[in-house]
């Protein structure tokens, strides 16, 4: 038996046999609107759990949730689309999800689409666009966005070198959720610029020093 697409029927909906009470309600409230179920519904339709698998029912139920405000919806349909595993691959669309996500706030999306145009290898490499994304993740709050904004910066690549601004988002990478080895990169970059720091100052202190010299003389 089939499940329809029901919206404020004036009659109650007629749920198969093999429904648990769990998924009347969960199909229930994603007809009313609840962002999460409609999620979940997707993912029972992709995954064949309870009802059969029907990616076209998936996406449509994703679709809704992302409607109501969900961005990780957006976000598995984003995946869905890149990967191609249950539906033909569609980079161009995956990219449309992904931005999506980014719209409602999601950093992790954010961070994708700046690691997207940095790799260039389902679109066109762009380090500005690169750069927009990954900066919009580090301001979300995306601790790996940060460190890797801030290396950018550090090295001045599509963006203009700014050691000041990277040693500021390498404190806050590192204060945030980073892997043990990002880390690692975070805390030996800003190690790297303070003595850069240092060095340039002490260059600067004995230009100073022979200016004096040479004034006296």
């Amino acid at each position: 038996m089939t499940v329809h697409r029901w919206n404020k029927l004036s009659q109650d909906p007629v749920f198969p046999d093999s429904f648990t009470e769990e998924m009347k309600s969960t199909f229930a409230s994603g007809a009313m609107g609840d962002m999460n179920a409609q999620a979940v519904i997707g993912t029972m339709y992709l995954q064949g759990n309870g009802v059969t698998a029907n990616t076209s029912e998936a996406i449509h139920w994703y679709e809704k949730s992302v409607g109501s405000g969900n961005p990780s919806a957006a976000m598995t349909l984003a995946r869905i689309f890149v990967r191609g595993e249950y539906i033909d691959k569609d980079n161009d669309a995956a990219i449309g999800w992904y931005e999506k996500a980014a719209g409602l706030g999601d950093a992790k999306a954010m961070h994708r689409l700046g690691s997207i145009y940095a790799k260039g290898k389902i679109v066109t490499k762009d380090l500005n666009l690169a750069v927009f994304w990954f900066r919009k993740a580090a301001k979300a709050g995306d601790a790996a966005a940060q460190l890797v904004f801030a290396l950018l910066l550090r090295d001045g690549k599509g963006v203009e070198t700014n050691h000041g601004e990277a040693f500021k988002w390498l404190k806050e990478a590192i204060k945030g959720d980073l892997s043990d080895e990002n880390r690692a990169v975070a805390l030996k970059a800003k190690q790297s610029i303070t003595q850069n720091h240092h060095a340039s100052d002490s260059k600067l202190t004995s230009s100073i020093q022979t200016t004096n010299n040479e004034t006296a003389a």
